[in-house]
């Protein structure tokens, strides 16, 4: 069977039942007709005409009128694709801050000065246009080849945010998963020995608007990002809104690839991979890499979110997430935070992460920054009290010994603030704190008085009391 009818026919009708516009151009033979894949030429790196249509779709006045002119949206694609003196990671963390809030000079209508545009709506996931293309190929003039043809590209509102390259096993490849990571390498020009010799292969803007990498054989399928190694790849087996859990494979069994792209692809997933899930962050030896949530961080996170949404008293709205050493505790933290904040209803709530090591406060406040905002470190005991009692909706991290129980006694308007004396009023978020252990738990309160929402993550080495259901990965 040919690596398109194994592999990539069989993406491609999964994704077109996922709600992807698809445009299937075949397979063995170069593309010569750049009409066909929604461009005016093989050099577009977007898809231009989609790009303007969505974008102007997306930011109307409040009379439902367009307002962005030609030459803005030309402006927007131009911030894009301009980053002087920048390589492929610092410009890929450039323009994902676009994705999130990108501006123009003014409004020409209503006269605003540095108006804020959305380029993609992830509060109505409906609004945007979701296009699938294979064999899309881009001209690269100057370069090793003529011009590269990644198998299959997934756009949103015009823009490229996954290049997914596909192989098969066969007499000249033995190694297919390999071989396929080969070519997204060449594809960004990302070889080493090409630049040792001097030369240049693919085009870097092309993920300029990246946000995952895939590698797929069929029985295995991982993604990564465009600075993972190969060890850093993983396939995806959660499900991610529950109406997409049923799958109806193509070929008739539910493969690796089949998981992956009914769990991280699906429009709200992927989508919500961009918006909370995608960080970049320096690595101990000072190397800078771009860092997906894995599908178990993705999971325990959303279910965290979900307690906290739905929960209706202190023991449904809190829980235990148990974790292997190594496996993304801190990581998993930071994603819940970043949902939090990226939510509507949720985004008051103050977090309070509990560590009970100082290397671990030093180690875990810079990880706790990816959370955005700022990060107050308490220092005493008597500061717990301050910080707990503040209207603020911020991020705080205190040692877990500064809760010990003083024995003097409280003025009446701070006892009743913390609620010292009585049962703990029903939380809204949760403590987190990260140790060598393997558990991840969380609770919630509210504070007298209208105060914010707030809550604790916290490590354990001990196991919770079986009171606390946890709602942790397999």
């Amino acid at each position: 069977m040919s690596e398109y009818a194994h592999v990539e026919k069989p993406l491609l009708t999964q994704l077109a039942g996922l709600g992807w516009s698809v445009i299937d151009q075949g397979c063995q033979m170069i593309p010569n007709d750049p009409t066909k894949s929604l461009r005016t030429s093989f050099r577009d790196l977007i898809l231009p005409q989609v790009f303007r249509d969505s974008v102007r779709a997306l930011n109307l006045l409040p009379d439902g009128r367009e307002w962005l002119t030609e030459r803005q949206l030309a402006s927007l694609i131009d911030d894009i694709f301009r980053q002087p003196g920048k390589g492929l990671l610092d410009a890929n963390e450039a323009v994902q801050a676009l994705l999130f809030k990108a501006q123009v000079d003014r409004n020409e209508v209503t006269g605003e000065k540095d108006p804020t545009v959305r380029l993609i709506d992830f509060a109505n996931l409906e609004r945007n246009k979701f296009h699938a293309i294979n064999q899309f190929r881009v001209d690269t003039p100057g370069c090793v080849k003529d011009f590269i043809i990644p198998d299959v590209v997934l756009f949103v509102n015009g823009l490229p945010l996954v290049v997914i390259e596909a192989k098969i096993g066969d007499a000249n490849t033995a190694n297919p998963m390999h071989e396929a990571f080969v070519q997204l390498q060449r594809y960004r020009d990302a070889r080493s020995e090409t630049g040792r010799a001097g030369l240049r292969e693919g085009e870097p803007k092309l993920f300029y608007t990246n946000l995952a990498v895939i590698r797929t054989c069929g029985e295995a399928a991982e993604f990564g990002t465009i600075s993972s190694a190969p060890e850093h790849f993983y396939g995806w087996r959660n499900i991610w809104p529950e109406r997409f859990a049923a799958i109806t494979p193509p070929l008739g069994e539910v493969r690796a690839q089949e998981e992956l792209v009914q769990g991280l692809l699906n429009p709200d997933c992927l989508l919500d991979m961009l918006r909370t899930c995608s960080v970049f962050m320096d690595l101990p030896n000072g190397k800078r890499v771009k860092v997906l949530a894995r599908y178990q961080q993705h999971r325990a996170a959303r279910r965290i979110v979900e307690r906290l949404r739905n929960g209706e008293t202190p023991i449904e709205r809190s829980g235990v997430v148990w974790h292997t050493q190594g496996s993304g505790k801190s990581l998993t933290m930071v994603f819940v935070g970043r949902m939090l904040r990226a939510s509507r209803d949720l985004n008051d709530i103050k977090i309070v992460m509990v560590v009970d090591r100082a290397d671990l406060e030093d180690q875990l406040s810079d990880t706790a920054k990816l959370i955005g905002g700022k990060i107050n470190l308490v220092d005493s005991r008597s500061s717990v009290r301050d910080v707990l009692a503040s209207p603020a909706s911020d991020v705080s991290m205190v040692m877990v010994h500064k809760f010990v129980e003083a024995k003097e006694d409280l003025p009446d308007r701070l006892r009743e603030k913390l609620g010292r004396y009585a049962p703990p009023p029903a939380p809204r978020l949760l403590a987190s704190s990260t140790t060598r252990c393997a558990s991840l738990s969380w609770w919630t309160r509210r504070t007298a008085r209208r105060g914010p929402r707030w809550g604790t993550i916290c490590s354990r080495r001990s196991p919770m009391p079986p009171a606390l259901p946890s709602p942790a990965p397999r």
